[in-house]
Parts: C-alpha cells; sequence; structure tokens
C-alpha cells in the first residue's frame, strides 16, 4: 500500500508540473509560436487553476495515511515536499506568467532616425503612422516585449507583434 501511494504522490506532483510548466514552455520570448501551441497553452492555463486544486486534494488525501505509515526522517520531508510543491504549483497556476514574461515597454524612447542608436540599417521595424505623426518600433525589441505602449498624435495605442 505504501508503494501504491508513493507512486500515486509522484505522479500527481508531475503530472501537476506537467500541466503548469507546458503553458510556459510553449510561450516564451525568442520563440517562434504557433496558432496551435497559443491555443494549447490558453486552453491549459484556463483548466490549471481548477485541475492543480483537484490534484492538490487529491494529494493530501494520499500523503496523510503516508505519512502515518513512513516512519523516516527522509521519507517524511520527501512527502510533505511533495505536498509542499503541489500547493506551490495550485498557487503558480493561479498567476498570469504571460504578463511575467511579456511585460509591455511602458516609456518608449525614441530619436530622429539619422541620430538613433541600436538600430541598423536593415533592422526590420514595425512601422505606424496617425494623421502627420510616425513611429518606427524595431523588431528585435518587440520580440522581447511584444507590447509597447505609446500616444501617437494625441491618441494612445498598442503596437504589437
Amino acid at each position: 500500500m505504501k508503494r501504491l501511494g508513493t507512486a500515486l504522490l509522484g505522479l500527481v506532483t508531475i503530472t501537476s508540473l506537467a500541466w503548469v510548466a507546458t503553458p510556459v514552455f510553449l510561450i516564451r520570448p525568442f520563440r517562434p509560436q504557433t496558432p496551435e501551441d497559443v491555443a494549447l497553452s490558453y486552453a491549459m492555463r484556463g483548466l490549471g487553476p481548477r485541475l492543480t486544486l483537484i490534484l492538490l486534494a487529491l494529494a493530501i488525501v494520499v500523503a496523510l495515511p503516508l505519512w502515518r505509515a513512513t516512519r523516516s526522517r527522509t521519507g517524511r520531508a520527501l512527502v510533505g515536499s511533495a505536498v509542499a510543491a503541489l500547493a506551490g504549483l495550485t498557487l503558480l497556476a493561479r498567476a498570469n506568467h504571460f504578463e511575467w514574461m511579456f511585460r509591455p515597454l511602458p516609456r518608449p524612447e525614441f530619436a530622429r532616425a539619422d541620430e538613433s542608436e541600436g538600430v541598423a540599417e536593415d533592422d526590420l521595424v514595425l512601422g505606424v503612422r496617425s494623421g502627420t505623426e510616425s513611429r518606427a518600433y524595431p523588431v528585435r525589441a518587440l520580440a522581447y516585449h511584444h507590447l509597447v505602449n505609446d500616444l501617437i498624435a494625441g491618441e494612445p495605442i498598442v503596437a504589437t507583434y
């Protein structure tokens, strides 16, 4: 019975970790993302809070008898660590890690094209024009941030890539 409980606790922990980590792996900066990856990531993230809570409850049900049956400190530490890890994953599943990875540039700085530094002549840019004002956002900078909050001709915009 002890082996079954240990295996079940390990399986629940690995499942929860995989469920929370997969969207982070599929959508990350500087890596191509397919529409399927994005859809899967958002679906998993949507189900994550409920699933990880269920897995945590299952782990507690399994861990209590396993804790009582285990006499060694090491064994009890492993059982406690698994439950603590599951509790952490349950909290992490409720966080929006996409916001952590892709922070918009809050105060973009602009320079005239002939005065700009760090932008080569052959660098790709995303161009935006509103009225008489124009902006060019380097794709290299957008590849990390994905968003730039800006004001063009008095209108707030979000440039995205």
